[in-house]
């Protein structure tokens, strides 16, 4: 039976892959837009009554806040369970700085329960579900104030996250 209502930020879990591409989850507390943002091309001519456009290609960065937490990495929690939480600083300190040099993409879950924790198969997410060598989301930006930290994810070139139903999937 699907899933109908509202959701608040309690049903709201974020995962992301960490460095070794073990699925995780952290605490947040704001998430920014989450979905697709085209710029708008004016395409109008002067005998146009009305203005006209036409998308170009999507955005789709994804800004989150949440406690700073050093908590040891935890497993990853099945569906509809309440999520397991590893520490924000924990996750995120080593993805701003890889210890190879290089920035690889990491899979991205942004799952959304109705009513309750989020069910595989009936609640919706969003994200690049299973990652790869070449899809993802890259952390571009990791800062701590006091007790709260602020992260930015952006898709790696040639990603196209979606709108979906999956878990995150860990990867190597």
């Amino acid at each position: 039976m699907a899933n109908t209502g509202r959701t608040v930020t309690k049903w709201i879990r974020f995962g992301i892959s960490d460095n070794a591409g073990a699925a995780r989850e952290i605490p947040i507390d704001s998430i920014g837009p989450v979905g697709f943002t085209y710029d708008e091309t004016e395409l109008t001519a002067w005998q146009d009554a009305v203005k006209g456009y036409l998308t170009n290609h999507p955005d789709c960065a994804i800004d989150i806040t949440g406690p700073f937490d050093t908590s040891a990495a935890a497993a990853f929690a099945a569906s509809t369970a309440a999520p397991t939480l590893s520490g924000s600083h924990t996750i995120l300190s080593a993805l701003a700085h890889p210890t190879t040099g290089t920035t690889l993409p990491r899979g991205l879950w942004i799952a959304f329960g109705i009513r309750h924790y989020w069910t595989a198969a009936e609640d919706p997410a969003f994200g690049v579900a299973s990652p790869g060598a070449t899809s993802g989301y890259v952390l571009t930006k990791y800062v701590v104030e006091g007790e709260k930290y602020s992260a930015r994810f952006v898709p790696y070139p040639g990603t196209v996250p979606a709108w979906g139903t999956a878990i995150l999937i860990a990867y190597a």
